[in-house]
C-alpha cells in the first residue's frame, strides 16, 4: 500500500549536526507526488527555499539572498500574501509561545487569545494555507492538548467539513479525522471520501474510528446515509478481518431502543435495502440471540 504523503511542516533543519544553528520549515507546498516546494525561517524570516522529495530528502536549495528562481519567487509570493493576512491577527510572539502550552498552564495574558487562534485556524483551513501553527507546534510543542490543537478541534467544528479534511490530510493531523463525524448528516459524501482515502492507504483503524463517532451523530431517519455507513463498515471487515460492521450496528440498534418508540426489528427493515447488508445483519443477529 502506498505510504501516507508526508507533511514536514515544523521540521528543524541543522546545518552540521544536532548542536548547530538550525532553519524551521514553516511554509511548503506540494508538486504533484514526488516534490515539494518549502521555505526554511530563520526565527520570523524565510531565508532558504528548497525542493524535497517524498521523504524529505532535499533535491535542491538555496538562501534566497543569493538566488531567485521561477519556483521560489512563486512560493515568496504565495508566503508574502498570507504574511499579509496574518500581520492583521492580534496574536503577538508572547501568545503564540503561550499557544503551545495546555489552557491550565497558559499565562493568557491575552484575553481573546482562544478566538484569535481559532479565527486564524479557520483562516487556514479556508484558504488551505500551510499553518504557521502547526507548524509551530511540531517544531516546539510538548504537549497534545496545546491551545494550538485544543483550538483546531474548535475550528474544525465550525468550518467546511470538506475543506477541513484537505487541510487535516495536508497537514498529516490524521487522528482528527474521526472530529468530522459530527459532520456527517449535512456531508455524508464525507464517508466514502475518507474510506476511500485511507482504506487505499492501508489505515483501517482511522476510518474505524470515523465510523464509531459516525453512530453517534448520524440522524437515526437518515436511511440512505446509514446504509452508506455501514457499507464502508463492512468493507473495513472484509479486509482486515474486523468486527468494525457489527460494533457499529450495535452502537445504532441501541440508539434506535433509545431514541424512537419503533422496534428494531422495523427499524432495520425501513431502513436497510442492500441485500448484502441485510445479509451481514441476519447473520450478526442469529449470533446474539
Amino acid at each position: 500500500m502506498p505510504a501516507l504523503p508526508p507533511s514536514f511542516l515544523g521540521k528543524k533543519v541543522y546545518l552540521d549536526g544536532q548542536n548547530s544553528r538550525y532553519y524551521v520549515l514553516k511554509y511548503e507546498e506540494v508538486q504533484g507526488v514526488k516534490k515539494i516546494h518549502a521555505l526554511l525561517f530563520e526565527r520570523e524570516a524565510p531565508v532558504i527555499f528548497a525542493v524535497l522529495d517524498h521523504n524529505g530528502q532535499f533535491l535542491d536549495s538555496f538562501f534566497l539572498s543569493n538566488k531567485t528562481t521561477v519556483d521560489s519567487s512563486k512560493a515568496m509570493e504565495r508566503y508574502k500574501k498570507i504574511a499579509e493576512r496574518k500581520s492583521h491577527h492580534k496574536v503577538t510572539q508572547d501568545d503564540l509561545k503561550d499557544a503551545l502550552k495546555p489552557e491550565k498552564d497558559a499565562k493568557m495574558k491575552n484575553d481573546n487569545i482562544i478566538k484569535h487562534l481559532i479565527d486564524e485556524h479557520l483562516e487556514d483551513i479556508k484558504h488551505q494555507w500551510p499553518s504557521r501553527l502547526i507548524a509551530l507546534q511540531n517544531a516546539d510543542g510538548k504537549a497534545d492538548n496545546s491551545l494550538i490543537m485544543t483550538t483546531l478541534k474548535q475550528a474544525i467544528k465550525e468550518a467546511n467539513a470538506l475543506k477541513s479534511f484537505k487541510f487535516i490530510l495536508n497537514h498529516r493531523i490524521d487522528s482528527y479525522i474521526p472530529l468530522l463525524a459530527e459532520h456527517i448528516n449535512d456531508h455524508p459524501q464525507l464517508i466514502q471520501e475518507i474510506s476511500a482515502y485511507y482504506l487505499s492507504h492501508d489505515y483501517a483503524k482511522i476510518m474505524s474510528q470515523f465510523v464509531f463517532n459516525a453512530t453517534q451523530y448520524i440522524s437515526i431517519e437518515n436511511a440512505e446515509t446509514i446504509e452508506l455507513l455501514l457499507t464502508e463498515a463492512q468493507k473495513i471487515d472484509r479486509v482486515n478481518y474486523s468486527s468494525v460492521f457489527k460494533q457499529a450496528l450495535v452502537k445504532l440498534l441501541k440508539r434506535v431502543k433509545v431514541e424512537t418508540n419503533m422496534p428494531t426489528k422495523t427499524w432495520l427493515g425501513e431502513t436497510i435495502r442492500n441485500h448484502s447488508l441485510k445479509k451481514d445483519i441476519v447473520d450478526i443477529l442469529k449470533k446474539t440471540r
